[in-house]
């Protein structure tokens, strides 16, 4: 019976362990390695998302890898070395990920300064262009510009790819060595709202318009058709005076297409259900939104983003009805296989019991045919032997009454039997 407690009791505690190794493994948070453009806003963005994801105990957790820029990002990513990544829309999409959420919308702004002379993008050729960095980690609007260049039958690097930072933009401005600014960012950004004001310090500048987006964008799913509203810079008068057609990119935060789809699901509603008390620190989280879901989209929604947006997720069950399943196959196989080693256990105790019966048995008819001492006294250690190493030592089931009382007759008789053999042996040796 104690062999049978023991192993009920191992196999409860392999039951507790796996049920407490499978709640740790649910309960402790996801950690996403992320690879971003170092010193730029999307690394402080990302930074202040995780803080609110740890501040909130959520099961989320973001691991944020700086890198030189895009391009680092998108080839972290593709190499495996990351789950997620910050990329702009006009770039080559990494093959293995696809977008989680659109961070923000960059626009292209080109703008003239007063009096040189440039009134649109097909007068930029053979003029003086500087590209602007509005953002640290950017490494200019490389296809963009190459796009921009082809549709308007421009040179190669008319729109310089290499970039300046908009602090030697005044001085460049005021020695006259620039006839016309390209910048790509966020119309509201503070570097790019520096660059329009150094602009129009000698007046309001000419905001040359992108006349073929739509078209552009239609050649290039990466590109998209937009407007620069009058009066985005403010200023009086109006900066721009009036709306002016422009070409821009998404920054997109792609996942990997190895993540579970469950995953980048709870990625995307945690970041969403945040958004506002990030934008408290990064004010660029206000521009966070959800990409299309559309089965033609150039640049494709990963499915976990997807199924959150569209309301199609798997429910609890449908989600782990095959592990929920296993488990239970697991645990009845379990349940039966103890059952079977108890089983057996308890009926070889209950042979036991039958041989220590038929052994009691056999010791009474023994002793009563005994011809002298030392036989006599073998079977009463036996009858010892019986006692201390198969009863005493739990080997059988516990007895109920009726077992009980017949094994203690057998051995009581057996031991009478023994004694009174013994006087009449004793009794023949005296006559004799």
């Amino acid at each position: 019976m104690r062999r049978s407690l023991s192993l009920a009791v191992s196999i409860g505690a392999l039951l507790i362990a796996l049920t407490v190794f499978g709640l740790y493994f649910i309960e402790r948070p996801t950690v996403l390695r992320v690879a971003v453009a170092k010193g730029g806003e999307s690394q402080k963005l990302l930074a202040a998302l995780n803080q609110e994801f740890t501040r909130d105990h959520t099961d989320m957790r973001l691991r944020v890898i700086p890198v030189a820029d895009m391009r680092a990002a998108a080839k972290a990513i593709e190499d495996g070395g990351v789950d997620l990544a910050v990329i702009r829309s006009d770039a080559t999409p990494p093959p293995n990920a696809a977008t989680a959420l659109i961070l923000e919308h960059q626009i292209l702004v080109v703008v003239a300064p007063r009096g040189s002379g440039v009134a649109s993008v097909a007068d930029l050729n053979g003029k003086r262009v500087v590209s602007v960095a509005v953002e640290a980690g950017d490494e200019g609007a490389g296809a963009l510009l190459d796009a921009v260049e082809q549709q308007f039958a421009l040179p190669a690097q008319t729109l310089p790819r290499k970039t300046v930072e908009p602090a030697e933009l005044s001085d460049r401005l005021a020695k006259g060595e620039i006839d016309a600014v390209v910048a790509l960012g966020r119309f509201d950004s503070p570097h790019m709202l520096q660059v329009v004001r150094a602009l129009a310090r000698e007046g309001v500048p000419s905001f040359l318009a992108i006349g073929d987006a739509a078209a552009m964008a239609k050649k290039d799913r990466g590109l998209e058709a937009t407007a620069l509203l009058r009066g985005a810079f403010g200023g009086g008068p109006s900066l721009p005076p009036e709306n002016v057609d422009t070409i821009g990119v998404t920054l997109r935060l792609v996942a990997s297409n190895d993540l579970a789809n469950t995953v980048v699901g709870e990625l995307v509603r945690q970041t969403l259900a945040h958004r506002a008390a990030v934008a408290a620190k990064a004010r660029v989280a206000n521009a966070i939104e959800t990409p299309e879901t559309d089965k033609d989209e150039a640049l494709p929604t990963h499915p976990g983003a997807a199924a959150f947006i569209d309301d199609e997720e798997e429910s609890f069950l449908d989600r782990y009805s095959d592990a929920i399943y296993l488990g239970a196959m697991a645990v009845s196989l379990m349940a039966s296989l103890g059952a079977t080693l108890i089983s057996r256990t308890t009926v070889r105790g209950y042979e036991q019991f039958d041989h220590l019966l038929e052994q009691a048995l056999g010791i009474l008819k023994t002793a009563r045919e005994a011809q002298d001492m030392d036989a006599l006294r073998q079977l009463e250690l036996q009858i010892d032997e019986i006692l201390t190493n198969t009863l005493a030592s739990g080997q059988i089931p516990k007895l109920d009454g009726h077992q009980l009382a017949g094994l203690t007759l057998a051995v009581e008789q057996a031991r009478l039997a023994i004694k009174d053999r013994r006087h009449a042996v004793a009794d023949a040796a005296g006559r004799s």
